[in-house]
């Protein structure tokens, strides 16, 4: 696990609350829902995005805190401020860096629920 992608004191506090169980849980989580907060901030594309972009960019930061997905959480922060700014065209030049942090923060964590029995 790269250090840069996950903080790893993050993963560290989970398994003081909750040991390995609590890790893998919120990591499941993570990145189950992960892919549904990025779609909904995607609806910054239609014509009427409401107040969706900003909800899953506040979701999207909170998770990925939860599991040290730094990149993750930075810029769904910025995009979060974007939204609540109204200018979405910022926010959508920031999507395709986001897809890219969470598939690097994605890779990095899959190892550590693997061979988990616990089903989230």
């Amino acid at each position: 696990m790269s250090d840069s992608i996950i903080d790893r004191e993050a993963i560290r506090r989970l398994e003081d609350w909750g040991g390995p169980h609590l890790v893998t849980q919120m990591i499941r989580l993570f990145l189950e829902n992960a892919p549904v907060r990025m779609e909904q901030m995607r609806a910054c594309f239609e014509d009427d995005p409401g107040d969706g972009p900003m909800r899953g960019a506040h979701s999207l930061k909170s998770s990925a805190a939860n599991v040290g997905a730094e990149r993750v959480r930075e810029l769904a922060q910025r995009m979060e401020d974007l939204a609540h700014e109204g200018d979405l065209d910022r926010f959508r030049a920031l999507v395709p860096e986001l897809e890219a942090a969470y598939a690097e923060a994605r890779d990095a964590l899959e190892p550590l629920t693997r061979g988990s029995s616990d089903e989230a």
